[in-house]
């Protein structure tokens, strides 16, 4: 490589690298650092424990964990089984109103995730819309007090916020799949059924890893749906993170907590990321 190359490539990249080395390695390394410090009468001192992760034992802890991964995984599974066949259609039965329903499925994105949290709120509450409408028919006496501060509030609003972020990559995959497969599968007598489960789907697993990435790490971060429509009965590991930093001055332990999620983001996206790999592929 000539000089004048090394000063193209390294003028080429130094914008990007220092973007990244500032706003996520330094940031990381802070975080991490600071899991192995403690905090002594409200000031941050820098001496090495492994308190911190110890204290990520605790049963309050381990529930809040495992709590948070079952809704995590519930969410990304109910999204799973609405965005596939909505993909599928978009994808694969329909080409004229194509255009109109992704803009249908992406129209939410343009509404602020807040303002979709408070709206569940008002549907779910005991003076909300469901509860009134099921009084309004006879089908309760009074209102369904469970459909709110609960893990169903909790799921039923990350899955409505998160869906689209699975169905649009999923959408991707599925549209670009080569259409003399399938002709090839029905000349072989493979039949509809037949067909999705032996052609379409293998051939669409990356776009179901991808998508099921997509939903479960914002799920598994999320602190504003749980406090919000969880209450003090669906408390989620992020509350408990945004508490040790805003709240409790625990800036330590709720480091570990944030390397603790990031860790099992980081086995479920090789878990993920393996089982959507194309069959053959290494």
């Amino acid at each position: 490589m000539t000089r004048r190359s090394l000063a193209a490539a390294t003028a080429f990249l130094a914008p990007p690298g220092l973007w990244i080395g500032l706003l996520f390695v330094l940031p990381m390394a802070t975080i991490v650092l600071l899991s192995f410090w403690r905090v002594v009468d409200y000031d941050i001192v820098a001496d090495f424990t492994l308190a911190n992760y110890q204290k990520l034992f605790r049963p309050l802890y381990l529930d809040v964990f495992w709590r948070t991964i079952k809704v995590s995984l519930l969410v990304t599974a109910i999204s799973l089984l609405i965005g596939y066949p909505v993909a599928y259609y978009l994808a694969r039965k329909t080409r004229r109103f194509r255009v109109t329903l992704l803009v249908l499925v992406i129209l939410p994105l343009w509404t602020s995730y807040l303002v979709r949290t408070y709206a569940w709120m008002l549907i779910l509450g005991t003076k909300g819309a469901v509860n009134q409408a099921l009084q309004a028919v006879g089908l309760t006496s009074e209102p369904i007090s469970w459909l709110l501060y609960s893990d169903f509030a909790v799921t039923l609003a990350l899955v409505h916020i998160y869906v689209p972020y699975l169905i649009l990559p999923l959408y991707s995959v599925l549209e670009k799949l080569d259409p003399s497969l399938f002709e090839a599968a029905k000349d072989l007598g493979g039949g509809r059924w037949r067909t999705f489960w032996h052609v379409t789907l293998p051939l669409s697993l990356p776009g179901v890893a991808t998508g099921c990435l997509f939903v479960f790490i914002p799920s598994m971060g999320s602190f504003v749906t749980p406090e919000l429509l969880g209450g003090t009965r669906s408390i989620l590991i992020g509350s408990i993170v945004a508490q040790q930093f805003g709240v409790a001055f625990e800036y330590p332990l709720g480091s570990a907590m944030a390397l603790a999620i990031m860790g099992i983001i980081l086995l479920a996206a090789v878990a993920l990321l393996r089982a959507g790999r194309p069959a053959g592929v290494a």
